[in-house]
């Protein structure tokens, strides 16, 4: 029986998913939220128990200010981002001075908890449904190519047409991600 139920909570160590929707991140024993997790964001399932399930979240973040984890260093591209008082452990594998903004950066990574819901096996789907929506703003107007804009950009334009398509919050942050993460001033490695 014990054997069992071990088996069963570290049945998904190892997996690698993707966030399809905004996911509220905990610490272990805690209700408490400390973060938000953001569609698209890839993460490493640790460990499970009952509907919860241990993440490492990966990315980057300004060396002096650790309240927000991003995809690449240099653009506003949230994998996650953590309450000012929540008291987040980084645990920080490389520093380096990014070289386009000569800023200092550490490549880091968070393990916290969330509910073991919205978590899927592929970013594709995600990104097939975020051209999906973006395509509904052709209706009004021709529709801007992903790499019209910068990474910094897009959110805003998004935002400013988010009542006019009828996007709800998850699928303002879907095509955002998305479109951030194929923006003209994306790193070509990513």
């Amino acid at each position: 029986m014990i054997l069992v139920s071990m088996a069963f909570a570290y049945s998904y160590a190892g997996d690698v998913k993707y966030a399809s929707k905004v996911k509220s991140l905990y610490k272990d024993g805690s209700d408490k939220v400390v973060g938000r997790l953001l569609p698209t964001a890839q993460v490493e399932v640790l460990e499970q128990k009952g509907d919860k399930v241990l993440l490492r979240i990966e990315g980057y973040a300004q060396a002096d200010k650790q309240v927000a984890l991003y995809f690449v260093p240099n653009r506003r591209i949230l994998n996650a981002g953590f309450s000012k008082n929540a008291d987040v452990e980084f645990k920080i594998t490389k520093s380096f001075k990014e070289s386009e903004s000569k800023q200092e950066w550490v490549k880091a990574s968070v393990e916290l908890w969330s509910e073991n819901a919205d978590l899927v096996e592929s970013v594709e789907p995600l990104y097939k449904e975020a051209q999906e929506l973006f395509g509904n703003c052709s209706v009004c107007h021709a529709l801007h190519p992903p790499k019209e804009f910068n990474a910094n950009q897009w959110p805003s334009v998004v935002k400013s047409m988010k009542s006019r398509v009828g996007y709800d919050s998850n699928q303002e942050y879907l095509v955002s991600q998305y479109l951030q993460k194929n923006a003209k001033d994306m790193p070509k490695d990513k």
